[in-house]
């Protein structure tokens, strides 16, 4: 086989799945439109439906509003019904490519279970998107947020002591966002960064870019198009909290896991940040799942999820309820 004939290799992972994984994966490939015809309003709303389920028993939700550098910042905490004593934080950022994945109820099932099964409170803040505010608001929201919770968290029965961040996709760029700022702010302290299907440099310079460019789930064309309404110039990629790949130094961040698929396009940033991580002598579990794509470990019920993602999920907990000890 040609080691460049892309299609030839997508259809070589495809007849190695069992008939049904298969279908289930053309299923959801073919029912995903170009960003570019969906255009903003319609990417919007397929997330909102494919990532909504119901809130996980046992779990008691309240919204606030953390003061932000723009107004206030609407925020959701997840906590378990039986929790005693203080709880570690854990802070999700959402995904949905820069402009998507807004508001709360299409994460409560998401954020309830994390809640429950980890033991922890669960904080979501809602931050603005773009391209009605763009890039750096998102971060400035997410870095008021991260510091107002490291000061009040105790009030919710957390410990501000006890502090994670995450997220996937580029929920998981604002996470690494939010580790590099607390390091080189001297605080608040972060236990532990989990980040899935990670957007971590906008130049697209990577081979997983091409080889996955085409006929899955997140194609290069959909990568170009929401990070060209995240920014306000292109030159901006080149600016770390865009592309945090590009940090000076990633010594001193918190330890983290690293949960990438081998059809994913953003496959290959997360290796290489894996590697930058393990070079500055920071703690890092990096796994790649054969025959995976992007989003295969969350935006599902997890009795949806296959073998490899209900792994993947199962070592985040398991990476919470250490970092939370």
């Amino acid at each position: 086989m040609n080691p460049y004939d892309w299609a030839a290799l997508r259809e070589q992972r495809l007849s190695a799945m069992p008939p049904e994984a298969r279908a289930s994966w053309e299923q959801r490939v073919n029912s995903m439109l170009p960003f570019e015809v969906l255009g903003l309003a319609g990417l919007r709303g397929f997330l909102d439906q494919f990532i909504a389920a119901e809130l996980t028993p046992g779990v008691s939700l309240r919204d606030i509003e953390v003061p932000g550098p723009a107004g206030p910042v609407p925020v959701r905490i997840y906590k378990p019904d039986d929790a005693v004593g203080p709880l570690g934080i854990c802070i999700h950022h959402h995904g949905g490519g820069f402009v998507a994945g807004g508001g709360f109820r299409a994460y409560d099932a998401f954020n309830s279970q994390l809640a429950k099964e980890a033991n922890c409170l669960v904080v979501h803040p809602d931050f603005r998107l773009p391209p009605e505010h763009k890039f750096p608001a998102a971060i400035e929201d997410c870095w008021a947020v991260l510091n107002w919770i490291a000061k009040h968290g105790a009030e919710f029965g957390g410990d501000p002591g006890k502090i994670a961040v995450g997220g996937g996709c580029t929920g998981a760029t604002h996470s690494t966002v939010m580790a590099l700022m607390a390091r080189d702010a001297g605080g608040p302290e972060i236990k532990f960064q989990w980040l899935f299907d990670a957007y971590l440099d906008a130049r697209f310079d990577y081979q997983s870019q091409i080889e996955n460019g085409e006929g899955y789930f997140l194609t290069l064309a959909d990568n170009k198009w929401v990070t060209r309404r995240y920014l306000e110039h292109p030159e901006q990629r080149w600016d770390w909290r865009v592309s945090p790949m590009l940090a000076d130094s990633l010594r001193g961040v918190a330890p983290a896991l690293i949960i990438a698929g081998e059809c994913d396009i953003l496959r290959d940033e997360m290796r290489h940040y894996a590697n930058r991580l393990r070079d500055a002598g920071v703690p890092v579990e990096h796994r790649c799942y054969p025959g995976e794509g992007h989003a295969f470990s969350s935006g599902h019920r997890l009795d949806n999820l296959s073998h490899a993602g209900r792994d993947a999920h199962a070592r985040r907990i398991a990476g919470l309820k250490l970092a939370f000890a």
